[in-house]
């Protein structure tokens, strides 16, 4: 089972309306975000002002779950969300979409009949688990506080804050915090 582990030295970070957008995978990786040509990308965006309007993306679905601070999404028509830390929301792209609110959130972009959830995993120091990945899907582990060591077959490393890990092979992934502190990760699944 291969595993593609990222760091922040690897991903690519660009500038929005309302602060910087953090690209931390695009699937396929030869897929470009501005010729809007990937099946799914995984982001993390900082919203610096109180009051933002975010970028129109016809034909994507979004999921978007607060990591810091708090937002208060206006969906023009479509109603409103709060979200705070951790709570997520799902809405279609082409919205014209408000956010009220400081944040940093993770953002599970979805297009091309792809399908996807957004979880959080809690794992306490010196707790393990293990997570499956079936055939004909993506799995991807994202450290927002803390990290872990995780071990599929044939394939180990380690995730600290900050960190992806990704893997489209069937198999399964073990995983166990090791450290003094609470791990908590961001797992996204993607059906393709």
């Amino acid at each position: 089972m291969k595993i593609n582990i990222k760091g922040p030295e690897e991903y690519t970070v660009s500038q929005w309306a309302g602060g910087a957008t953090t690209q931390l995978y695009i699937y396929p990786e030869h897929a470009d975000y501005s010729r809007r040509d990937f099946i799914f990308r995984l982001s993390s965006a900082t919203v610096e002002c109180e009051r933002s309007e975010f970028t129109s993306l016809p034909e994507v679905d979004r999921i978007l779950m607060v990591l810091r601070g708090s937002l208060r999404l206006c969906f023009d028509g479509h109603g409103q969300q709060t979200l705070q830390p951790y709570e997520q929301a799902s809405f279609d792209g082409g919205w014209k979409t408000t956010s009220y609110g400081r944040a940093t959130d993770f953002n599970l972009m979805l297009r091309e009949d792809s399908k996807g959830t957004l979880e959080t995993w809690d794992l306490a120091p010196g707790q393990h688990t293990a997570v499956k990945n079936p055939a004909g899907s993506v799995l991807a582990l994202y450290a927002a506080e803390g990290g872990c060591r995780l071990e599929g077959e044939g394939s180990q490393g380690a995730l600290s804050t900050g960190w992806l890990a990704v893997t489209d092979d069937d198999g399964e992934i073990r995983l166990e915090n090791s450290g003094d502190s609470l791990c908590r990760l961001v797992c996204a699944r993607i059906l393709l």
